[in-house]
């Protein structure tokens, strides 16, 4: 399960040198109480410690000499008191040494809801494109600042240096970027408070849609000001990334080809017309059947996870053999060693004592046979598709779908991947119980995963998602103009073909 591991040491020192030029630039939250010494480092010993005994594959891209280092360089680098907000930035390096997408590091509480109430920030939503941000919605008051411009930098520091910054303190499996650029890129102007602090005017240096280097001053706005003006603006409603409801599972022919959306495994989700998810993927490979045919998209992108039946009931649909989901599925304890510092409900400690064994094998507590770690292998449905295979992915298809993408790679292997790489790796997912553990002092919070999954197949973990035949991406041009230059690309390709 242990896939390539980091081996550069120095990879600590430069981290908390680029932190330390980052502090030096900002003055803490002026408003946020100093916390003592003392009682950080007591922070920084509770943080290790619930890490080591609960989350699994701790050690699969970083060793443990390695996470010992780092944290031995945290309690070193803290001399004084200091605030909560600058705490969690000393820590969150964190995430390019555990490296699992699920396990979110994140501010207090306090400091998050001060952010998204009163904080001044960048009137700008952005779009990453071939390392290069551009503007793609205005709402500053600036209004001649173009769609499509090219943004260098903001009060002097370079865009992507502050881009690039975020995303190496964003959890990610293993070495993926594709979904922390997704999501710095969608949270650059809170993420930019979390790490630099906010500022009542932003200085702007772009390069305009004609070439035309230009500065622009525009003034910070608060978060409900920045909804407000994208949706009278431009009639986006802005709901996070994290509470987005997925949209309708949808099923279409087009030119002889089929069109599958499927954008969450959940059977909670359903079609336009109210069919479920499982009643929905049987009625679309039915059709699929009936009708003869032979290219099939199946969309991906943005669907961020979800259960396990419904991943069971698509690929029961693609892969012609009798196949598991998972090979190994395990936990490193059964009971939490602080349980008052989790948010851990009621539901979840029952399904974790009722579906893993109460004895340790190898040092971990395996899962008891579940609904993709049964005994005997699913089946394929009597409505298979056997003919060409298209798959549209991106960095927001993670967890489940990065397991789907994995399973399709390994027993379909003329299936055509097309977009990005996929967020979510196709081998080791660590997930399945999670629960928030909130540090007794400084507030700050990490998402603890307690469940170890293995993909059942034959390819090793190296640390990326599954990487697409034909990677394919919007330009800034065509996001603004909601093209699809990955589905155009996909039907292009198969005429041809």
């Amino acid at each position: 399960m242990n896939s390539q591991r980091i081996t550069n040491v120095l990879l600590f020192a430069s981290l908390f040198v680029v932190c330390g030029v980052v502090f030096a630039q900002k003055d803490s939250n002026s408003a946020a109480i100093t916390i003592e010494k003392e009682v950080l480092l007591s922070d920084v010993d509770f943080l290790k410690r619930n890490l080591e005994l609960g989350q699994p594959g701790l050690y699969n891209y970083t060793t443990k000499e390695e996470i010992d280092a780092f944290f031995d360089e945290v309690r070193s680098r803290i001399t004084d008191k200091m605030s909560s907000i600058d705490f969690y930035r000393l820590i969150a390096p964190l995430s390019n040494l555990v490296k699992n997408g699920h396990t979110i590091l994140v501010p207090s509480s306090e400091w998050e809801d001060e952010v998204i109430t009163n904080a001044s920030l960048l009137p700008l939503d952005l779009y990453f494109y071939k390392d290069q941000l551009y503007v793609l919605h205005n709402v500053s008051d600036q209004t001649e600042l173009a769609a499509g411009s090219l943004l260098k930098s903001i009060n002097g520091k370079p865009a992507m240096e502050i881009f690039n910054h975020m995303v190496d303190r964003w959890f990610k499996d293993g070495h993926n970027q594709t979904r922390p650029r997704e999501i710095v890129e969608e949270e650059y102007r809170l993420l930019y408070t979390h790490f630099f602090g906010d500022a009542e005017q932003y200085e702007l240096a772009i390069v305009s849609p004609e070439g035309e280097d230009l500065i622009f001053e525009v003034k910070g706005i608060q978060e409900p000001e920045f909804k407000k003006r994208l949706t009278e603006r431009f009639n986006i409603e802005y709901v996070p990334w994290w509470r987005r409801a997925p949209e309708p599972l949808s099923f279409k022919i087009m030119n002889e080809t089929a069109y599958l959306k499927v954008t969450q495994f959940s059977n909670g989700t359903k079609s336009k017309d109210g069919r479920r998810f499982t009643k929905f993927i049987k009625s679309s490979f039915k059709t699929i059947k009936d009708k003869g045919v032979d290219n099939l998209i199946l969309d991906l992108r943005g669907n961020q996870g979800g259960n396990v039946k419904p991943q069971l009931e698509l690929l029961r649909h693609l892969i012609n053999e009798p196949f598991h989901l998972y090979s190994e599925v395990f936990a490193n304890l059964r009971s939490l060693p602080n349980p008052e510092y989790y948010e851990f409900d009621l539901l979840s400690r029952t399904e974790f004592k009722k579906n893993f064994s109460s004895e340790k094998v190898d040092g971990v507590y395996p899962m008891k046979s579940q609904l993709g770690f049964e005994e005997n292998p699913q089946q394929p449905s009597e409505n298979l598709f056997q003919g060409n295979l298209f798959v549209l992915i991106d960095g927001w298809s993670f967890s489940a779908t990065g397991e789907v993408c994995g399973k399709i790679k390994e027993h379909l292997k003329d299936a055509v991947f097309v977009g990005e790489e996929t967020g979510g790796n196709p081998v080791t997912n660590i997930s399945g119980i999670q629960t928030f553990l909130t540090l007794p002092n400084s507030k700050n919070r990490i998402l603890i995963c307690l469940v170890s999954y293995t993909t059942d197949v034959s390819f090793k973990n190296d640390g990326h998602g599954v990487v697409p035949k034909h990677w394919v991406r919007n330009t800034v041009e065509q996001e603004i103009n909601k093209k699809d230059s990955v589905l155009d690309f996909t039907l292009e390709l198969i005429n041809r073909e």
